[in-house]
């Protein structure tokens, strides 16, 4: 006989846009406030997804996540903060624009991290948002949870639900819109 496992559903949003966003502007971990226009599509995202039962949600600790994850619950339940969530630390490219490092979009910001003075290593990004998976996928089994991070924490994430260990070779960054809601499984 198969003992069947309960699964926690995730729903995994990025934030709604900054103003660094628009302008093509590395955050990282500076705390960046959302702009009018997508506190409305926040908000608007929270109406579509009224339907669906969620139990517990999470966020990073950053303003523009917490607040999406705000407008989105539209007072349905407080998010919890969890740090693990936060946006990776980009060190000296924090501040710095796409364009002035040659860079097309944020997945090439993975390969220009590798010099980066005071960036936080891929191998510390992996550690806690594995953590975080592990904790939700025990505490919350056959639930549904919101989470609501940024766009490099995110694609790390999604990696972390399928790989027990860092491995550079087998991974490659997605691009993730403001507002993407990507929903996935996990046991671990």
């Amino acid at each position: 006989m198969y003992a069947v496992t309960e699964m926690a559903r995730l729903l995994i949003v990025r934030h709604a846009k900054t103003e660094w966003n628009v302008t093509g502007r590395i955050q990282g971990r500076s705390d960046v406030p959302l702009t009018e226009e997508s506190r409305l599509a926040a908000a608007e995202l929270g109406r579509s997804l009224a339907g669906e039962r969620i139990d517990a949600a999470y966020c990073s600790p950053l303003s523009r996540a917490r607040e999406t994850a705000r407008l989105i619950l539209g007072g349905r339940m407080e998010p919890v903060c969890d740090d693990r969530l936060v946006e990776r630390d980009f060190g000296e490219l924090e501040g710095r624009t796409y364009d002035e490092l040659g860079l097309a979009d944020h997945t090439r910001l993975f390969y220009a991290l590798s010099d980066a003075k005071g960036a936080e290593s891929d191998g510390q990004v992996f550690a806690r948002v594995r953590s975080f998976v592990r904790d939700i996928s025990a505490r919350h089994k056959g639930q549904t949870v919101l989470v609501v991070s940024h766009g490099v924490c995110i694609s790390y994430l999604m990696y972390a639900l399928s790989h027990d260990s860092w491995d550079p070779s087998s991974y490659e960054m997605n691009y993730i819109k403001n507002l993407t809601v990507t929903e996935a499984e996990t046991d671990l």
